[in-house]
């Protein structure tokens, strides 16, 4: 085992740090950055430099450890992140249709503009961007490890090796401290706060992929890593709070942003329930709420205009991270939204509101659910008595004859509304053409 060492870390101007090795300097560099990381709780990609006494304690990239040594004097360095952009070429029917009409176009041509209109929204649904300050993909089915630092890749692939050959369980506090924080970024991509279920998901894919990193004692050698994670968690949602990150949905549950009649920090705690992705998304870049606010008087502008569709949808993008502070801390009722947002009690908007807070396509995966549970639905329907009954078999009857899957669709959903003793008037606007 090596000595003990210190050393001399300068964080940034003014900013300057002792790091304490119990273990002695790390073989490798990686497993030092992954220290430093995991210590002083720096975020982002940064590279490590050393003095070198030869050249004038002038600072050097440090690219192995053999050039530091007990009390020597490192320097850590942000790398800026690079921004790529790429350019894709835009079809010769979406420039038309976004080409604004000019006077002489006839009536006809303007309908036809419309229904184009409408076909390019309902094909493009599904792919739909959500706004940038938003986190796009909901929590995985199967969660997926990600890649871990080359110097701890490479070191639990020896350790697989020895569990695999004489079940040796694999104990380095310092690579085990690297992965919980490479996994709780990971984590934070999809929640601020993840339930139990989640982080259970997490440490069995963990041991999965690396089973020499369960843990002695448990019976399944998965509760410490669960505890650990928690904890990690908890404490990379503080760290955000000092460092003053612009973070709403941590922000929301301070105890200075409560009421005085729930001051105490485990007292009305404001967090995803079910399937929020976007519980509480920052302001997109540049804009502040009295900016947003803006916006949402312009809305009520706009959607007073016929055919506006692209620039509502546009400014309800725009303005999703303050109407979901609006829901979250202020709790309006139904009559009072309606009045500030009344754009989003459009058909469309519903089902963008939909897609923005889930990330999931509501109309799409509906229908996909209706149609996968279809068989199910209608062997008990079938056996369903009373009045329900008689009013729900001639509708399934119609399935013999008609053989479309919109009619079947269709004659599911009023079934289930007669087989729950709803009001299809109630539900169901019938207009004659």
């Amino acid at each position: 085992m090596s000595r003990p060492a210190q050393l001399r870390v300068l964080i940034k101007d003014g900013d300057v740090r002792k790091l304490t090795l119990p273990c002695g300097i790390p073989e490798t560099v990686e497993t030092l950055r992954a220290i430093i990381q995991e210590t002083f709780q720096l975020d982002g990609d940064f590279s490590v430099m050393y003095e070198d006494k030869d050249f004038g304690n002038e600072y050097f990239t440090l690219t192995s450890t053999a050039d530091i040594n007990d009390k020597s004097t490192i320097k850590i360095v942000k790398v800026e992140s690079t921004v790529t952009l790429t350019f894709s070429p835009i079809a010769e029917s979406e420039l038309m249709s976004s080409t604004p009409r000019s006077s002489q176009d006839t009536p006809q041509c303007t309908e036809v503009q419309h229904s184009t209109d409408d076909a390019l929204s309902s094909s493009s649904r599904d792919t739909e961007i959500l706004p940038d300050s938003c986190r796009s993909d909901p929590w995985p089915l199967h969660f997926e490890i990600p890649k871990f630092s080359r110097d701890v890749e490479l070191i639990l692939q020896e350790a697989n090796k020895l569990y695999h050959m004489n079940g040796t369980l694999f104990s380095d506090t310092r690579v085990k401290a690297a992965i919980r924080h490479t996994l709780s970024d990971a984590i934070f991509q999809y929640t601020a706060y993840p339930k139990d279920h989640h982080i259970i998901q997490v440490v069995q894919a963990l041991v999965e992929k690396f089973p020499c990193l369960k843990e002695p004692g448990s019976f399944s050698g998965m509760y410490g890593w669960q505890q650990s994670l928690k904890t990690r968690m908890s404490n990379f949602r503080r760290m955000l709070k000092s460092r003053q990150v612009s973070c709403p949905e941590i922000e929301v549950n301070f105890l200075k942003r409560k009421s005085s009649a729930n001051q105490a920090p485990a007292k009305n705690l404001k967090r995803p329930r079910r399937a929020e992705v976007n519980y509480l998304p920052p302001c997109p870049v540049g804009e502040t709420q009295e900016s947003l606010e803006k916006e949402r008087l312009d809305l009520l502008y706009e959607v007073k205009k016929k055919h506006n569709e692209r620039i509502i949808a546009a400014k309800m993008d725009k303005t999703f991270a303050v109407r979901r502070l609006e829901v979250v801390h202020d709790g309006p009722s139904v009559q009072d939204f309606m009045a500030r947002w009344p754009a989003l009690f459009q058909e469309d908007q519903v089902k963008k509101e939909f897609r923005r807070i889930t990330a999931i396509p509501l109309e799409s995966t509906f229908l996909d659910k209706l149609d996968s549970y279809t068989p199910q639905l209608l062997s008990v329907m079938r056996t369903k008595g009373g009045v329900a009954g008689t009013k729900i078999r001639p509708m399934l009857d119609t399935l013999c004859q008609v053989h479309s899957i919109e009619h079947q669709r269709d004659a599911v959903i009023c079934s289930l509304i007669e087989y729950f003793g709803e009001s299809n008037d109630d539900l169901f606007l019938k207009c004659q053409l």
